[in-house]
């Protein structure tokens, strides 16, 4: 699954802001679990030292544990342990032979230490007065089991917080990444042939995005260069080329009248139309290098494109040779364009689908109106087309294999030149999906055009 940048930077942000936040949490419970430990050490010892020094009847011991319990923050009576020792003699008597033996306490003094038991640690504080030796233990459970409690009670509402804070700042720091990249993709989709000149200013951007932006602004230099170059090749070469084809051919018309002989004549005749068709293809690839520069003059007049697809579906049907012609336009559609063009458009469409339709195949041709304009659909059987073949439909000089016989006439011309001829009149032509045995072409103009 392909995921978009943005979405990838969101996550990386929020997987980096949780592995934070683990951390952050983890350090701040040891720091706070050490702080509880040492006010439950503070606590011990002050209830060790009044454990000590006051003396408490039966009743008086229950009140003190559950006032100690209270104090400590203990939930069961066994979570605590109490213990009073009284000395007989000296003040410095050793501990009962049960506890492990630690260096001796001294009077007024209040020691510390952690003794597991069962499983269980135990924060105990053992006080020496002058009366015996009090012990004050808590189990350390309860206090972690607080703390817990407290965390958890934080994290409901911290984790949902931050988890959204980290996506918002997420999502604004891949728009603010994106900014840059966004205006040179837009860029890139404005780039036409008749746009080349274009260059993005790379002032006021970050270093990295400042060498991407010079990286494109050269790339389309050189693009535009490459382009002009080729456009004037072609424009210089059918411009050179028509003058010698036209002399060329009239000198051949002239040699047909002048000989008397009909197999020369023949001959002259065979190079005649081979003139002619170099003549045809001179002429096209003038045409779509002026349409490459941008500079493909139209003369723009009201066009009935219903009358004029009706005058040459009439002519086109004297060509079948017995393919079924078939039609359905709307009467009245009309365009603004150039009469002369529009008319080569429209025949190279017709005479390509009668050209390739299969014998005895149908050729239907539709026109009706769109909400923004004309559509005319061009339909014929012919052999099936691979995908790879359909692809390249509009490529210059390409033909398919079926087409390579010299017998069917074409030089691969007529179908970029349609669509470079709508694409001037601000329409387009587009190649539809369907099965491999159909060819259907779609055609839109629109119904009012301004140049």
């Amino acid at each position: 699954m392909v995921i978009s940048f943005r979405l990838r930077l969101f996550v990386v942000a929020t997987l980096i802001v949780s592995v934070v936040l683990a951390l952050v949490m983890g350090l701040g419970w040891s720091s706070v679990l050490s702080y509880e430990v040492q006010r439950l050490d503070e606590r011990l010892c002050s209830e060790a030292r009044r454990l000590g020094n006051e003396t408490f009847r039966a009743e008086g011991l229950e009140r003190l544990e559950v006032d100690v319990m209270r104090k400590l923050r203990l939930e069961k009576p066994s979570q605590l342990k109490l213990q009073f020792e009284a000395l007989v003699g000296a003040r410095s008597a050793e501990p009962p032979s049960t506890e492990p033996r630690r260096e001796r306490t001294p009077p007024g003094e209040c020691s510390l230490s952690a003794v597991e038991s069962e499983g269980a640690t135990w924060r105990t504080a053992i006080y020496l007065s002058s009366e015996g030796r009090s012990t004050v233990a808590a189990d350390l459970a309860a206090t972690k089991a607080e703390l817990q409690g407290a965390l958890r009670r934080a994290l409901m509402i911290v984790v949902p917080l931050a988890l959204a804070l980290s996506a918002l700042g997420a999502w604004l720091l891949a728009a603010l990444t994106m900014r840059p990249v966004n205006r040179l993709r837009d860029s890139m989709r404005a780039v036409t042939q008749m746009a080349l000149d274009q260059r993005l200013a790379s002032s006021g951007e970050d270093i990295e995005f400042r060498e991407l932006i010079t990286a494109y602004n050269t790339m389309l230099a050189r693009l535009q260069a490459s382009f002009q170059q080729a456009s004037r090749f072609s424009a210089d070469a059918a411009h050179e080329l028509r003058t010698p084809l036209t002399i060329l051919q009239g000198r051949l018309e002239q040699a047909v009248n002048m000989s008397d002989n009909r197999a020369v004549q023949a001959e002259l005749s065979g190079l005649q139309d081979e003139v002619g068709r170099l003549s045809g293809i001179t002429r096209k690839l003038l045409l779509l290098s002026q349409a490459d520069a941008g500079r493909l003059a139209l003369n723009l007049n009201a066009v009935d494109l219903s009358s004029m697809l009706g005058e040459l579906l009439t002519d086109a049907e004297m060509l079948l040779d017995g393919q079924v012609l078939s039609s359905a336009i709307e009467p009245h559609l009309m365009t603004q364009g150039d009469t002369l063009l529009l008319r080569q458009l429209f025949n190279n469409l017709i005479s390509n689908a009668v050209r390739y339709c299969l014998p005895g195949g149908a050729i239907d041709v539709t026109a009706c109106a769109a909400p923004d304009g004309v559509d005319v659909f061009f339909r014929n059987a012919c052999e099936p087309i691979g995908a790879e073949n359909r692809a390249r439909f509009f490529d210059r000089f390409y033909r398919g294999e079926a087409s390579h016989n010299r017998a069917i006439e074409g030089n691969g011309l007529g179908l970029s030149l349609a669509r470079e001829i709508a694409r001037a009149h601000g329409g387009d032509l587009t190649l539809q999906p369907g099965t491999t045995n159909a060819v259907v072409m779609q055609l839109h103009l629109p119904r009012c055009w301004n140049k």
